[in-house]
């Protein structure tokens, strides 16, 4: 800090500290994000729908084809929550069970 810019503080000394604070609250916002079917059926706009008013709306329409989809999509959006909470559980810092 004696002399250095504050560009290369931020880098050096800020970002090392925050930075693993900063993925994990970036996977628990995508995985509240991707799951968070309420809020988002009233503002999903009916061309570009969320992975869980997708699947909805697939479950509503008869046919095995319309089912086969939503279960696939229902295992993507699974995978994806698990992969985001493994990722999390990985960048834990400290004591057991602790961040």
């Amino acid at each position: 800090m004696l002399g250095a810019s504050p560009g290369r503080v931020w880098r050096e000394i800020d970002l090392p500290i925050v930075g693993r604070a900063l993925l994990v609250a970036a996977g628990f916002a995508f995985a509240i994000a991707v799951g968070e079917f309420g809020a988002t059926i009233f503002v999903a706009r009916a061309t570009l729908p969320t992975m869980p008013v997708a699947i909805f709306r697939l479950l509503g329409r008869p046919g095995v084809t319309n089912f086969g989809q939503a279960m696939a999509m229902s295992t993507l959006l699974a995978a994806v929550t698990a992969a985001a909470l493994l990722t999390i559980d990985r960048l834990r810092v400290g004591a057991v069970g602790r961040f």
